[in-house]
């Protein structure tokens, strides 16, 4: 019991730890991608014949990448056959993971070969060339002070065995993605924008700091929000859940909705998966704003009740024994993290409110008043296609946002019934262009909503919004829920339909029918069996935005 708490605590500080040094830092640090494989032949010439003397290279994959004693051979004998430079291919191997130069001069000082340093300096950030001068004596910098600098203390040995073990455990996912996915998406892992250097963290320059502020989301006083929901009175709930529960509030004389988390101790697993979801949903949307994205307000969370060094930072997908991305880089580099307090005893994300209730919601209404006309179903099918698309469409590090859970109670309206995608606790980084999908550990969503790719085979790519969407569509024009009592799923129902398909209409609301016929169209398209078979949400934006709208 005790290993399990500690366990749940060690999650619950990880994600604290980043947020407050992603948001309420509201700190874009200098991160330099100058990568390994653009380093000149000249340099990379002179650094491999450094490390080939006296087999440097060996203890730089073994004890620095934390490549396995197999793994080196097996690199032995290949070049053995070939003549090559073992650096050389080591240095090709290790680039196949998108690490940098930066990277690699930490690690040549954690050896002290300060002449492979000196090959590769000029590519490095001159403020890191001390480095080559007094190796790992830190303690002298401890005294600088600048504007916008964070100081951090390194362990001597870094890439130990023990931060190893650490970041081995897979604590937390990646905001976007999932561990132990793929080879390919590992190799392609997105590098965190921090900076894992030996002394301090900058901004870059003063128009990317009044960037990054700009998008910073506030940390709201816990405070604050117990006054907007009168001391949380259960009147004023909008929804439960596993997680916890939604309240109206009115902050700032704004009417908000504000989701409580509340922890169960009884179950510290389920809790620390609740805890995650709803920090990827705070990262996506921050990152992702567009009119037909949910806006987030803020957020509140009080990270002293879990306090544990910034080692377990391990927040990106990679759960292999090497160092995959610099956010493990980074974890493996620092100690002695700061404790901070901003919040209160239960973590909360402040959202708009959204007073046309959720799509769910008004499709199944008995309220005459609240029924969809056809115009307004539309214009929710393309308002949701059209924020769809842009998540898969506006790439970070070469790769889209997959939402993972769409559905129509995940699409909520606001007063003028214009629609907004919420709920991004499932989001992930989808493949990158040249791939058609990834492999993932572990299936979540609603399964009415999807395909069987995803249900069996793990696959996971942004044709499975695509096959959710079109399950979304098909509500909108029945008004049907998308399983029935006896387990037949709304999909099977429509595309097995052997009558007249206008029959399946949503019959409190006449007219309109050729819409109708259109939109029944476009979702048996988008749930189509093979996923090259569906189309991208651009290619359904573009379709619906042609539908007729004639009664």
């Amino acid at each position: 019991m005790f290993c399990e708490t500690f366990f749940s605590v060690y999650i619950l500080w990880c994600i604290c730890i980043y947020i407050y040094i992603f948001l309420f830092c509201g700190l874009q640090v200098h991160f330099l991608k100058m990568y390994i494989y653009l380093l000149p032949y000249e340099e990379r010439q002179e650094l491999c014949n450094i490390l080939d003397q006296n087999d440097k290279w060996e203890h730089l994959g073994g004890a620095q990448m934390k490549y396995s004693i197999c793994e080196l051979d097996s690199l032995k004998r290949k070049v053995a056959c070939g003549g090559k430079s073992p650096s050389d291919e080591l240095l090709t191997m290790w680039s196949h993971q998108n690490h940098t130069l930066l990277e690699l001069f930490i690690l040549l000082s954690n050896m002290k070969c300060y002449q492979a340093m000196v090959a590769i300096k000029q590519y490095v950030d001159k403020q890191y060339h001390y480095l080559i001068k007094d190796g790992n004596k830190l303690d002298a910098l401890k005294g600088r002070k600048e504007n916008n600098v964070l100081e951090s203390q390194i362990h001597q040995n870094n890439f130990d065995d023990n931060a190893d073990k650490v970041l081995n455990k897979c604590l937390v996912n990646d905001l976007t993605t999932s561990c132990n996915e793929s080879r390919v998406e590992n190799l392609s892992a997105p590098k965190s924008p921090l900076f894992y250097g030996r002394h301090r963290m900058t901004i870059a320059s003063d128009r990317s700091a009044v960037m990054e502020r700009a998008s910073v989301i506030p940390c709201i006083p816990y405070d604050e929000l117990q006054k907007s929901t009168n001391n949380w009175d259960e009147n004023v709930v909008l929804g439960k859940g596993g997680f916890g529960k939604v309240f109206k509030g009115t902050w700032k004389c704004t009417q908000v909705a504000i989701k409580r988390l509340e922890q169960r101790l009884s179950k510290p697993d389920s809790d620390m998966e609740q805890m995650r979801q709803s920090f990827t949903e705070l990262h996506c949307l921050n990152s992702y704003r567009h009119d037909n994205v949910l806006p987030l307000y803020g957020y509140s969370i009080d990270t002293s009740r879990y306090t544990i060094s910034i080692l377990s930072l391990t927040i990106q997908n990679s759960c292999s024994r090497r160092y995959t991305s610099s956010w493990q880089f980074l974890a493996a580099h620092l100690d002695n993290p700061p404790t901070i307090n901003i919040g209160g005893p239960h973590p909360c994300l402040i959202y708009q409110y959204m007073a046309g209730g959720s799509l769910d919601q008004r499709l199944r209404t008995n309220d005459p008043s609240r029924v969809l006309s056809w115009p307004t179903r539309l214009n929710i099918a393309v308002g949701s296609a059209r924020g769809l698309q842009f998540l898969h469409t506006n790439m970070i590090n070469g790769k889209p946002l997959v939402h993972g859970d769409i559905k129509s109670a995940n699409i909520l309206l606001d007063p003028n019934d214009q629609p907004r995608i919420g709920d991004f606790g499932l989001a992930r980084a989808g493949p990158e262009v040249q791939y058609t999908y990834i492999k993932v550990s572990r299936i979540q969503g609603t399964r009415p909503y999807l395909p069987d790719e995803f249900l069996r085979g793990k696959k996971f790519s942004t044709k499975v919004d695509t096959y959710s969407f079109g399950i979304v569509l098909f509500e909108i024009v029945t008004a049907l829920p998308p399983m029935f009592g006896n387990r037949k799923t709304l999909k099977d129902h429509v595309t097995t339909y052997e009558g007249d398909a206008i029959e399946l209409k949503d019959s409190r609301v006449t007219g309109y029918d050729e819409c109708f016929t259109e939109i029944l169209n476009i979702g048996k398209l988008c749930v189509m069996k093979l996923p090259r078979q569906r189309p991208e949400m651009r290619d359904v934006l573009i379709t619906l935005e042609k539908v007729s709208l004639h009664p």
